[in-house]
């Protein structure tokens, strides 16, 4: 008598091969920050009067592997931009964009706040936009590496400063291994 394995080590390759873990939750609040944003100055600002700079940041799998490994559904609920660099506030600030693209696709542009300074507006040293409905931001999220764009204007500083740049997010986490 003999023992046959052959025709049942390709079944067992096949069963072991569908096996895998996978954890899915919802994440009411994540921060994620990029501190140290530079801004460039503009000389001689008081002569010129309102312009406008742009600077920005990539979110990529060096810095955020563990965050874009685990998504299925992410939104962002809340953007803030606050004066570092010695800036005692962003008061100069007349109006300011930041949007997200996927630089693999040009039609990928989410803009995430678009913020207009308000007449009766208080000096502060931080712009928050709280979105009325979460901004889907998903599929830039998953991408290998997704550009944070952010555009200010009014009467600059002169010299360079910088800003920290957080975004609020949720949504559902999806792991899989």
């Amino acid at each position: 008598m003999t023992l046959r394995l052959f025709p049942i080590i390709p079944v067992l390759a096949a069963l072991a091969s569908g096996c895998y873990l996978s954890a899915e939750a919802d994440v009411p609040e994540v921060e994620i920050t990029q501190h140290g944003l530079g801004m460039p100055g503009v000389p001689a600002s008081k002569l010129i009067g309102d312009v406008s700079v742009t600077s920005s940041f990539t979110f990529s799998p060096s810095n955020t592997a563990w965050a874009k490994r685990m998504n299925s559904q992410v939104f962002v609920h809340r953007a803030t931009v606050t004066a570092t660099s010695g800036l005692a506030n962003l008061d100069f600030i007349k109006s300011a964009r930041l949007a997200m693209t996927d630089p693999a696709i040009s039609e990928s542009t989410i803009e995430i706040i678009s913020y207009d300074q308000c007449e009766n507006a208080q000096s502060s040293s931080i712009i928050e936009v709280s979105m009325p409905t979460p901004i889907d931001i998903t599929p830039l999220w998953a991408a290998d590496d997704t550009i944070v764009e952010l555009q200010m204007a009014g009467r600059l500083p002169e010299k360079s400063w910088t800003v920290d740049v957080t975004l609020k997010l949720g949504g559902k986490i999806t792991y899989k291994f």
